[in-house]
């Protein structure tokens, strides 16, 4: 099997994005990540919404009811199943199930510390709306079939959720639910600095592997 990664532009709030793969992702995120929490250092202590944490993962939880968490492992790169994606909490925002579910519980999180959910900008590209996106912003857009938006393995953030101690709390929390702005889109990285751009990380290093 195939598979070439490398970092293209994406625009996010205002460029695109991708690393391109094939295959599907492990499932052992799934049984690990609700035993998963941030340090204790990284939640205010106060917060007063804190205390509902456990409450709003549950309430997370519910909207999760018709979504497995399972990829079945079909399809390709802008055309997976419906039946392979979730709704994420902020609409028309979709993604791969495995992704959405671990991206919930981080939510959640965030959400009880600063009151409010993750701001999306962008989520599981077609095949067509990365053509589109391709079409619109030349060179700073990966060629469509090119990126991990298009394997529902991508968000893009608002700048109030990627920047700040918002921001800040993301790069120390995101990591421990499988979620991290990859270092390519690091200031001074391979890639376009891209601070919006986060990625399911199991999920891209299961293309990578090819597995």
């Amino acid at each position: 099997m195939f598979v070439a990664l490398q970092p293209w532009g994406d625009p996010g709030p205002a460029q695109a994005s991708a690393v391109a793969g094939t295959g599907p992702t492990t499932l052992q995120v799934l049984s690990t990540a609700d035993s998963l929490a941030p340090p204790a250092s990284l939640l205010s202590a106060e917060n007063p919404r804190e205390g509902g944490d456990a409450a709003s993962r549950m309430a997370d939880r519910t909207e999760l009811s018709d979504c497995t968490g399972i990829f079945s492992g079909r399809g390709s790169n802008g055309r997976l199943l419906k039946s392979d994606l979730c709704d994420l909490w902020q609409k028309p925002y979709r993604d791969r199930a495995d992704a959405v579910v671990t991206i919930t519980d981080l939510n959640s999180v965030y959400t009880a510390r600063f009151g409010d959910p993750i701001c999306l900008s962008s989520g599981y590209r077609s095949i067509e709306e990365q053509a589109a996106l391709r079409s619109q912003k030349g060179g700073l857009a990966a060629p469509a079939g090119q990126s991990n938006h298009g394997w529902g393995l991508a968000v893009d953030l608002c700048p109030e959720a990627y920047a700040g101690e918002r921001g800040r709390w993301l790069h120390d929390v995101g990591p421990v639910y499988g979620w991290a702005n990859p270092d390519w889109a690091h200031r001074g990285g391979d890639g376009p600095y891209e601070p919006w751009h986060w990625e399911f990380v199991p999920g891209v290093e299961a293309l990578a592997d090819g597995s």
